[in-house]
């Protein structure tokens, strides 16, 4: 009997499952693939369940030599097809699938799950988010967090101009290599032709430096202190988590259901573009960033002199830096208090010929 259109996950499966033709053959399941030969399985080995958010998909589970393998079928009709034609001496069907009790009651089920689940979900999240975050940022994987990036990257570039070449971009480039290593794919760096005094670091490692900024440094040690603050933006994923706390709610039912990484893909551009750090994300980046800029033994004075210069210059308007970077003078007074700590012989200013900004 079938085919029937399902899905099916395992050990050499695509992560979000492969396409197969699923149809029963006496006393055996068969699955067919495209450039797969035939899978058989005997349907005394299944296990079978109501799975999903409503308890409307089936999922067929079993395990051979290779691993665990599950076979997910999702319209309705397909499956009353399918329990229709299984044999009636072949393995009983659990209640949770066959029992036609059950089956009433489930519309009644999912109305409940509907409408209380929000309820709870919203509950749990504001009374532990930062728990929730941290657990939904594991969920999702670099190469998804790189994804993310990439597409607010796209849509920024899409109005603003980048500089590839010359001397701006070359100085960029060059202090950028003095922070990371020279062979690390794990950070990008964009110079945009843009006045504004701004910087940002996106999820997955693209870090965008506008011209203004560059141009409002006064030597390469502050431009350094700069990028040592966004690169422990993205190593801390905190553009991620802010996205995080940002989608809230549906964010949460996503990571339940589905795949948050696809619902923060969708929204990133919009998301990311207006996100504010909180002052403790601040706090930790400075931090971290300082260490970096003492353990690649570059002068961390231009990180605290920028910083400051910045906040005094602009107290009745602040730049984008400030407007999303906000500063405070207990983050001043800290960065200055380690400064003073370190040792006279710690850091030196990165050397540079010719005028700065360049």
């Amino acid at each position: 009997m079938g085919p029937w259109p399902a899905r099916l996950f395992g050990p050499d499966a695509a992560p979000a499952g492969s396409e197969a033709a699923l149809t029963l053959e006496g006393e055996a399941l068969v699955l067919r693939m495209a450039d797969h030969a035939p899978r058989r399985v005997a349907l005394s080995s299944l296990t079978l369940r109501s799975t999903g958010f409503n308890h409307s998909r089936l999922e067929l589970a079993w395990q051979d030599m290779h691993g665990a393998w599950a076979c997910h079928l999702d319209a309705p009709a397909d499956i009353a097809a399918l329990l229709a034609a299984w044999p009636r001496d072949a393995v009983p069907l659990p209640r949770a699938v066959s029992g036609a009790r059950r089956r009433a009651l489930l519309p009644w089920a999912a109305l409940v799950l509907v409408v209380a689940l929000p309820i709870v979900l919203l509950g749990a999240f504001l009374a532990s988010q930062e728990r929730v975050v941290d657990f939904i940022a594991r969920q999702i994987s670099p190469e998804v967090e790189r994804q993310i990036g990439a597409l607010t990257l796209a849509r920024i570039k899409a109005s603003t101009p980048f500089i590839t070449t010359g001397a701006e971009a070359e100085a960029l480039a060059q202090v950028a290599r003095q922070l990371v290593d020279a062979d690390s794919d794990s950070y990008r760096f964009h110079l945009a032709d843009d006045k504004l005094v701004n910087a940002f670091a996106l999820p997955g490692g693209d870090i965008v430096v506008h011209r203004g900024l560059l141009r409002a440094t006064r030597t390469p040690d502050e431009l350094a202190g700069v990028l040592a603050h966004e690169i422990q933006h993205v190593a801390l994923r905190h553009s991620l988590k802010g996205m995080i706390r940002s989608a809230g709610l549906s964010l949460l039912i996503s990571t339940i259901i589905g795949d948050p990484g696809a619902t923060l893909s969708g929204q990133a551009a919009d998301r990311l573009l207006t996100l504010k750090f909180s002052r403790d994300a601040e706090r930790e980046a400075d931090d971290h960033g300082f260490s970096l800029l003492v353990q690649r033994g570059i002068e961390p004075k231009g990180m605290v002199d920028f910083f400051a210069t910045l906040a005094k210059q602009h107290d009745n308007a602040p730049p984008a830096l400030l407007s999303t970077h906000p500063a405070s003078a207990e983050r001043e007074a800290a960065l200055a208090a380690r400064l003073k700590a370190l040792p006279a012989e710690c850091c030196k200013p990165l050397p540079w010929r010719g005028p700065w900004p360049p």
